[in-house]
């Protein structure tokens, strides 16, 4: 008989930084294995993302650089996240963007769409916020069908846009008004 695992979902705290960390250093080396790449970097690129910006999880959605981060425990593993990201400049501020992210031993038990949720819900309390943009790998055809059934349109398909490992991937970016 196989155990039941049990998932929470909470928004990360200074105190679990450390915790989230690891997590994405798991995830992130998970890019690429089945043939599906989800982070535009190989998993040994040294100039690839280490973690979260500390600084970024406190600032006001008012201010330029902010972030946000929801994360899935597991006993006491983070093993899946959505974050949301406010942008550079001050004439982008009523959007941002999304990233999310599972351990491949969390898939398959609906924490994806309940993480998109949680962001989406989070975003249409904002009254900063109108839009939410993510980007995903065309071929990352199980992600797409997520976004796609919880009304984010595709806008665009950028060709060749990533290179891994010689590998050429296709970008797309897709956006969901939470206004409407």
């Amino acid at each position: 008989m196989a155990a039941v695992v049990s998932y929470e979902i909470q928004p990360l705290n200074h105190a679990d930084i450390e915790v989230f960390n690891a997590h994405f250093a798991r995830h992130r080396a998970e890019s690429g294995r089945d043939d599906i790449h989800f982070m535009p970097f190989a998993p040994d690129d040294p100039d690839g993302p280490k973690g979260l910006d500390p600084g970024q999880i406190d600032r006001p959605l008012t201010e330029l650089g902010w972030q946000r981060c929801f994360v899935v425990w597991s006993g006491s593993q983070i093993v899946g996240h959505v974050d949301l990201k406010g942008g550079a400049i001050r004439a982008t501020a009523h959007r941002c963007e999304l990233g999310i992210g599972l351990e491949r031993r969390a898939r398959g038990a609906g924490l994806g769409r309940a993480l998109m949720n949680t962001a989406i819900e989070f975003a249409r309390a904002a009254p900063e916020l109108d839009w939410l943009d993510l980007r995903v790998f065309a071929n990352n055809t199980r992600a797409r069908k997520l976004y796609l059934s919880m009304d984010f349109v595709e806008l665009a398909t950028l060709p060749d846009f990533i290179r891994i490992e010689g590998e050429r991937i296709d970008d797309v970016l897709m956006t969901l008004s939470v206004r409407s």
